[in-house]
């Protein structure tokens, strides 16, 4: 098959990336850069070993003096001269972790201008975003000087050194894709007494979405943590607005002032049942003071509850928001988007750590920025497929043709190391072909008609270059 000219999202987003790392300014010496690979070199088969799955550096380091690799290195992911395991992580370690910024707004943008962004429009005041952190590394002995640390001070347990991320994706309920931005690493900050945490990461977080997605509109998803006044506050002065779990034991005053209107009549109940005999129970109530420390912050309350057709209860949670519950409607509206905070959980931390990405497998520490710099470049890669995967067909009938996820990877890495490939095109059309089954032996004469469609099929005819 001759060289298409028609470009995939896959590669519209990488050439874009691409772009951007050559911005990245070099952290090395004058003798450090002397030899072939260059900062982008590095950079970019790094994002690769992440995009195409690869279970450590060693499994691809293993295979980069195939020629098929290095060819495919530089079609795909513009990599010129492929840098040995050890190179790319002393490299990358001294790259500063906001340089990959720009990484991500590129592909946002990418995402936005094609009006893709429209497809997560739920509330009419702002896109839904949960907010939340996972940890990313953890040990006794490993350690760098952006390590948060437990049980400094304890000479009866053993002192832990770990990394944890910050993530913030918009999401949509009933979809399953979610668009990442860049997230937000848990290090030890500079002049610091205390470790670095959640709140402290989210007002960064709130500062560069200020920055980088000014027109931006969130609801921000989070959990009970981060349901306090200073952090509230600090979300309503950026513009945007709230869906926070409010938990009983851990919001008494709420839960008291709700309790002083219901006796005043201000307080609304209603329920329904579904189709599949389902109860839902709601209590809602609004300009409700959060607590006693800030009697002027006044928030909308919803408490709610499923019972199944036997009258058991399987979910229950209540929330503090700063969107108006103007009717029953709306209620149920609100709860579907705070429940739909599971997806930064489901969606994003668990397939990055069960689905082939292998978040929290230590590809290398360094001493300086190696390991948020390695989850960043895991998350951006995460970033690019769930965009072709929302928006690219042929990449979902490939997907549909290996059935699974994990199938589909691993045939991507063999034919990245099998096959010379001049363009994603291609890629996708063969990983298409890959899923296509062996036609049975029946025993009868293949028809013409039949013996067309297996040629027409022939994973050997995308690639007649191959050796």
């Amino acid at each position: 098959m001759p060289v298409s000219s028609k470009r995939s999202v896959a590669q519209e987003l990488l050439d874009l990336v691409f772009e951007k790392v050559q911005e990245i300014p070099d952290p090395r010496s004058s003798k450090g850069r002397s030899g072939k690979i260059t900062l982008p070199d590095t950079i970019m088969y790094a994002l690769a070993v992440f995009h195409l799955k690869h279970p450590s550096l060693l499994s691809s380091d293993d295979k980069r003096q195939q020629p098929t690799v290095q060819d495919n290195a530089k079609n795909l992911y513009h990599v010129e001269h492929i840098p040995c395991d050890s190179y790319v992580r002393a490299v990358i370690d001294q790259v500063p972790t906001e340089h990959f910024r720009s990484l991500f707004t590129s592909c946002f943008t990418y995402f936005q201008r094609r009006g893709w962004l429209k497809r997560y429009e739920y509330f009419k005041e702002g896109y839904l975003a949960p907010v939340d952190a996972t940890q990313t590394f953890s040990s006794k002995k490993i350690h760098c000087k952006n390590c948060c640390i437990k049980n400094a001070e304890d000479p009866k347990k053993p002192t832990v050194y770990y990394h944890q991320l910050s993530a913030i994706c918009l999401v949509k309920p009933g979809k399953k894709t979610v668009m990442p931005l860049m997230p937000e690493p848990i290090t030890q900050q500079i002049d610091a007494s205390k470790n670095d945490c959640e709140v402290r990461a989210l007002e960064r977080i709130l500062a560069d979405l200020s920055r980088e997605h000014y027109h931006l509109k969130l609801i921000m998803n989070f959990d009970d943590l981060y349901s306090k006044g200073p952090t509230i506050k600090r979300v309503l002065s950026n513009g945007h607005h709230f869906i926070a779990v409010a938990k009983d034991s851990d919001h008494a005053a709420l839960i008291e002032a709700v309790d002083d209107m219901d006796r005043q009549g201000k307080v609304h109940r209603f329920t329904y049942t579904d189709k599949k005999g389902h109860r839902h129970w709601f209590l809602y109530a609004n300009d409700v003071p959060l607590n006693k420390s800030h009697p002027d912050l006044l928030v909308n309350f919803l408490d709610y509850m499923e019972f199944d057709p036997k009258g058991n209860r399987i979910y229950q949670n209540s929330w503090a928001t700063s969107l108006t519950l103007y009717n029953h409607l709306y209620c149920m509206k609100v709860m579907r988007g705070g429940r739909a905070k599971w997806s930064i959980e489901n969606e994003t931390f668990n397939t990055l750590k069960n689905l082939g990405y292998s978040l929290e497998h230590n590809y290398g520490h360094g001493e300086e920025n190696l390991s948020s710099n390695f989850a960043c470049l895991m998350f951006l890669a995460f970033l690019i497929d769930q965009i072709v995967e929302l928006s690219d067909p042929l990449f979902n009938e490939a997907l549909q043709a290996n059935k699974r996820k994990k199938r589909l990877w691993e045939a991507q890495r063999n034919f990245f190391e099998i096959f010379v490939i001049s363009s994603w095109l291609l890629f996708m059309k063969g990983l298409v072909l890959q899923g296509v089954p062996e036609p049975r032996r029946t025993g009868k004469r293949v028809k013409p008609k039949d013996q067309q469609i297996r040629k027409k099929v022939s994973i050997q005819s995308l690639f007649p270059d191959t050796s």
